[in-house]
């Protein structure tokens, strides 16, 4: 009876694991932002005419949708003025929520996309599309809905107290000292947006979290690496003060020459579509660099993933 006893106070051999357990965000150092850009833009090199392919690819989509919205307009006027200012209205909400719903379904599979060809797979163009699935498609939705009710939210916290204060008239002299303090909660509430709904779509695509799980983990996320986000964000603001010059530059070339009126238009349609072409490329090639620092930061900030994997 003793020996029957003993080992019924003996541990399991095969202990439960919590099916909740989910791992923390590593606390990084602050020149981990630099390695989500050359880990983005590696990933990107790999295949760059693909990922080239496929932001034209996701870009056109929209297009294409929106001449389809058009031509729906066309084809059935409205009665009078009233009718076709609601219908423009509501025309126009509607699009542009389908809009953003396609590029957070697209932003899904840009992520996806860019796990699997870091992962050594190869390039597939069809993972563009995995967010359309009605499972992850709804979570997009969901997703975008909570990223505009927040946006307006955290607007109406720094709108309204400041309307108090103003009387209404934001350029009253006497409010012009507190334009400084203004600027500065503005950058707080962009940050505070940006952290919630960043790494939001990884979470969403590659961890199959609700949308809701997804913004708390995101906003926990960034919350504990602040540091290396200000570096990748200074790279970031770096790369666009060079493409202002640049921009400036080419301005500049075009239309203030010491030639002639007649002299200065002919030199300036070569430059304006070398500047196009420039344009196009930079978007082809920093836009999916950008997107790919999604997924980067996410597997820096958590290498097994944040769901245990049982």
């Amino acid at each position: 009876l003793e020996i029957i006893f003993m080992e019924t106070l003996q541990p399991s051999q095969h202990p439960i694991t919590p099916q909740n357990s989910v791992n923390e965000p590593k606390r990084l150092r602050a020149g981990e932002g630099v390695s989500w850009f050359t880990d983005s833009w590696r990933i990107f090199s790999k295949n760059k005419f693909k990922w080239m392919g496929a932001i034209i690819l996701v870009s056109l989509i929209p297009l294409f949708v929106g001449f389809l919205f058009g031509l729906l307009g066309i084809e059935s006027p409205p009665a009078d003025f009233n009718d076709f200012t609601s219908t423009i209205i509501i025309r126009e909400l509607l699009f542009n929520l389908f809009f953003y719903w396609l590029g957070f379904c697209f932003l899904g599979g840009i992520v996806l996309l860019a796990a699997q060809t870091a992962q050594g797979k190869n390039f597939n163009f069809g993972s563009l599309f995995a967010g359309f699935s009605i499972k992850k498609s709804g979570a997009f939705l969901i997703l975008l809905l909570l990223s505009i009710v927040v946006c307006l939210l955290l607007a109406l916290a720094v709108v309204i107290p400041f309307s108090i204060f103003a009387n209404g008239n934001f350029l009253r002299a006497d409010f012009m000292p507190a334009f400084p303090i203004l600027f500065i909660i503005l950058l707080v509430i962009i940050a505070i947006y940006s952290m919630m709904f960043w790494l939001a779509p990884a979470f969403v695509m590659l961890e199959d979290m609700n949308p809701v799980a997804a913004i708390k983990a995101s906003f926990n996320a960034c919350r504990r690496n602040i540091p290396a986000l200000l570096v990748y964000g200074l790279i970031w603001l770096g790369i666009g003060i060079a493409f202002w010059f640049i921009f400036m530059i080419v301005m500049i070339s075009a239309f203030a020459t010491e030639a002639s009126i007649q002299q200065s238009t002919a030199l300036s349609g070569p430059f304006l579509i070398l500047f196009f072409i420039f344009l196009l490329i930079t978007y082809l090639v920093l836009y999916p660099v950008a997107m790919i620092g999604i997924y980067t930061a996410y597997r820096s900030i958590f290498p097994q993933g944040r769901l245990n994997k049982y």
